[in-house]
């Protein structure tokens, strides 16, 4: 197998954050993909934010397009251009909670569904984290802030709804964890 070709393409929309793109490809076999869409993303952070006394910090707020309300991590994507992954992730976690992280570690990066979007989504543990401001929320943003044991949390799959994506970073901080088990949160006494 090989790369497809892309034999002519069509930008549908476009706008700051966002484009849907057409591609008419070539496959490797001489198959003609007459209409791929492919959506076009700035990339985005998501942080697992704990603090000393082994909570993670959590956002509850509505997601529109599934018509849910989610419990689940800050993050969100970034401004053009930028690649200073730690930084976006860092003003993520303050923007929507208001905390702030001694120490932030990358602990994974992946394409949230490389079939149809063409963008990465960067994991960073936020360690040492504390109050630090008010929430500073786009006009769109409703969220409310909450902590939570990061043990509980580790039980993702009892929640009602759940995030794919929020799951995946619980893959990665284990992982992390699993090799630098000093930095574990301590559990509930």
């Amino acid at each position: 197998m090989k790369p497809w070709t892309i034999l002519s393409s069509k930008q549908v929309m476009r706008d700051r954050f966002m484009g849907l793109r057409t591609d008419r490809c070539i496959r490797d076999d001489g198959h003609i993909v007459e209409a791929y869409h492919v959506t076009e993303l700035t990339d985005w952070v998501t942080v697992i934010p704990l603090t000393d006394t082994g909570n993670v910090v959590l956002v509850r707020e509505y997601r529109h397009a599934g018509g849910v309300f989610t419990l689940g991590l800050p993050g969100g994507v970034s401004d053009p251009g930028e690649t200073d992954w730690p930084s976006v992730g860092a003003r993520e976690l303050q923007e929507e909670t208001g905390y702030t992280a001694q120490v932030m570690h990358h602990v994974g990066t992946c394409y949230p569904n490389p079939a149809t979007q063409n963008n990465r989504l960067h994991y960073y543990l936020a360690l040492g984290c504390k109050p630090t401001s008010t929430q500073s929320l786009d006009p769109n943003e409703e969220i409310e802030v909450l902590e939570m044991p990061y043990t509980e949390f580790l039980d993702y799959g009892s929640l009602e709804v759940q995030h794919a994506l929020h799951a995946a970073a619980l893959f990665y901080a284990e992982r992390f964890l699993m090799h630098h088990p000093e930095l574990r949160p301590p559990e509930e006494i």
